[in-house]
């Protein structure tokens, strides 16, 4: 699940922010898993994932 939740993101400004945890949910309610769990990890996952995309936005250029 937490792999799949790296392109449910917010962007601005050409760049992610933050993760959209309403879709994140939403795509592991469908997928069967643990909402009460995500709720706790994703603020811990989030800022992982949103330095992944900065770091690879950075290297793009």
């Amino acid at each position: 699940m937490i792999r799949r939740c790296g392109g449910q993101v917010r962007a601005g400004m050409g760049a992610p922010y933050a993760l959209d945890f309403g879709a994140v949910l939403a795509l592991a309610d469908a997928m069967g898993a643990t909402s009460a769990l995500l709720a706790d990890v994703l603020p811990h996952v989030e800022p992982v994932i949103v330095k992944a995309y900065q770091e690879q936005s950075e290297n793009a250029d």
